[in-house]
């Protein structure tokens, strides 16, 4: 998407971390709940890092994401933060944590294989007894088509958006978003433009199955968002004992 790569300068303003704070707050007390003593923590996908900004206050983080623009933007965020640049699937920190969390970037692979590697990743980079938090935006059950839009102006600029998210083919497990933007400077010019991205669209039954074969027992946690349309459900999963 050209929203991670020559657009990303402009993320701060069409999603502010000001945005994160409740949601960020939410995913805080639900993975204290499974595990009361996250000490170091790992996000794959950090994005521009919004979710980082308030859960850093809780724990140590690292943060990883495949494009550089955006670890670019986290870095301004989050400059006290060890930032990698790689792929979710096949990366390596180097170390192990406590917690992985896993945000929405999980939902644009759109294959079984994908995830089950990001899967077998995660368990990788855990601790005995961590646990895997992953918040993907839609599952089979709950899907429904949705348009939204926002943006914000901030130091002279601002960026405004409208987003489509349908299902063109309902047997093919993705689904299509379309992006329209409108981008005003400093000097008031204002340009547009627009982008696609495809997400997959699986099952819980299809989640719970290939965290299984992972070595995971998937846990779904019904997340409510104010002013959020929809149903939205965290996946907190739990190592199983080695065999």
């Amino acid at each position: 998407m050209k929203l991670y790569k020559e657009l990303a300068e402009w993320w701060p303003l069409m999603s502010p971390h000001t945005d994160y704070e409740e949601e960020a707050t939410l995913y805080l007390a639900l993975i204290k709940r499974y595990h009361p003593r996250v000490l170091r923590a790992i996000e794959f996908g950090s994005g521009g890092g919004s979710n980082a900004f308030y859960m850093k206050r809780h724990f140590s983080l690292v943060l990883s994401d495949l494009s550089e623009d955006m670890l670019a933007v986290s870095k301004n965020l989050n400059p006290d933060l060890r930032h990698i640049q790689g792929d979710m699937r096949t990366f390596d920190a180097g170390e192990t944590f406590d917690l992985v969390f896993i945000h929405d970037a999980i939902t644009y692979f759109t294959s079984e294989a994908d995830l089950r590697l990001v899967m077998d990743n995660a368990k990788k980079h855990l601790n005995e007894g961590g646990v895997l938090l992953i918040m993907t935006d839609q599952f089979k059950e709950t899907f429904e088509p949705v348009t939204s839009h926002g943006g914000i102006d901030k130091d002279g600029r601002g960026f405004r958006y409208v987003e489509w998210t349908y299902d063109l083919d309902s047997d093919d497990g993705v689904t299509e978003t379309e992006y329209a933007y409108l981008m005003r400077d400093e000097n008031g010019h204002v340009t547009s433009e627009s982008d696609h991205s495809r997400s997959g669209l699986f099952a819980m039954a299809d989640w719970e199955r290939l965290l299984l074969e992972s070595g995971f027992k998937a846990n779904f946690e019904r997340m409510e968002f104010t002013g959020e349309p929809g149903e939205y459900y965290a996946i907190l999963a739990e190592q199983l004992p080695a065999e």
